[in-house]
């Protein structure tokens, strides 16, 4: 299925989601000194999918569809709670003892596992 698209295709997607990420989570994170640990995103991604690639014996087009849904979904999970985030960010640095907004938290755990069973179903179909 999906999955058929050829493996220069796959690294075109890929190499897409990689800038996609890199410019939404600069836009979303708003505390300078976070700023720019956001570029570790990308190599931790490759990195860490690689070895499960490798582990599950995965084809690439395979490990390049998981690393380009993983590149995507947490811009797509934090975009909507980024003022939230940063205003419980300056709560917190003033008074450590400040919690996080229970809808910030909620929202980022429902969607993000909404997401991930959206890219294991697809997966699975796309295999």
């Amino acid at each position: 299925m999906f999955l058929s698209l050829s493996t220069s295709v796959w690294i075109l997607i890929a190499a897409g989601a990689t800038i996609v990420n890199l410019a939404a989570m600069q836009w979303i994170i708003q505390i300078p000194k976070y700023k720019k640990k956001q570029f570790w995103m990308p190599v931790i991604g490759v990195i860490g999918l690689g070895v499960r690639g490798l582990v599950q014996h995965d084809t690439l087009p395979e490990t390049l569809y998981l690393y380009a849904a993983v590149m995507v979904m947490f811009p797509l999970t934090l975009a909507p709670v980024r003022g939230t985030i940063t205003r419980d960010y300056y709560r917190w640095v003033e008074d450590p003892t400040t919690k996080a907004g229970k809808g910030a938290v909620v929202w980022f755990a429902t969607s993000m596992t909404i997401m991930m069973i959206v890219m294991g179903a697809v997966y699975a179909a796309g295999k």
